[in-house]
């Protein structure tokens, strides 16, 4: 029998554990960057959601130590088990994002970084349909893509108003010139939730820098 494409996932994932680990923790990515920039505008206290959160570093313990309350997804099994040895107080919870259920308006914030790519056009329109419902009024989203340009990007997100866009080479994180994703162009947004209590009347996300 063959196997899903989800439990190939799993299994790629939980076979590279120790070398991601090892490339995240000397990865100068944006995203700690994008990073301190949703955490520099979170209320106290708030609940934040990370997609695909590999083993913890070094996003988690940022998240943790501006005491967030964080639930955490990946796919990896191994990679769940390294990151609650590094983050004992994050909720995790463990499969494919694409078929992760939440209450309405659960989290305050959520990111997703060097993931949503990987998901089929259509599952990613419903994934951002689910973290709109997911994410509370006046909320923060904050995510990249890659192998799209501004223009596509704008038109795979209907009913969204958008957004901050930032376009960042790949080789401008910890990928080597000789590696085939290194002339990659990642698209990076910080996307806002309106808030009807506020008068912010929209179906869809507004700008926010």
């Amino acid at each position: 029998m063959s196997e899903a494409p989800e439990d190939i996932g799993e299994h790629a994932y939980d076979h590279i554990a120790q070398w991601y680990l090892e490339w995240v923790e000397s990865d100068m990515s944006p995203r700690q960057r994008y990073t301190k920039k949703l955490l520099n505008k979170l209320p106290p206290s708030p609940s934040v959601l990370e997609l695909r959160c590999g083993p913890g570093v070094p996003l988690l313990n940022m998240l943790v130590d501006r005491g967030t309350h964080v639930t955490a997804n990946d796919i990896s099994a191994k990679q769940i088990e390294m990151a609650k040895a590094r983050c004992p107080h994050v909720k995790f919870v463990a499969g494919n994002m694409a078929t992760l259920t939440f209450e309405a308006e659960s989290f305050h914030s959520a990111l997703s970084f060097y993931t949503l790519f990987r998901l089929p056009r259509s599952q990613l329109k419903d994934l951002l349909a689910k973290m709109y419902r997911w994410i509370k009024p006046g909320g923060l989203f904050v995510f990249n893509l890659a192998g799209i340009d501004e223009e596509e990007f704008h038109g795979e997100m209907i009913g969204f108003e958008l957004l901050k866009v930032e376009n960042v080479k790949a080789g401008d994180g910890k990928l080597e010139e000789d590696e085939p994703d290194y002339e990659s162009e990642f698209v990076w947004v910080m996307a806002r939730k309106p808030d009807a209590n506020k008068g912010e009347i929209s179906e869809g996300w507004s700008q926010h820098v």
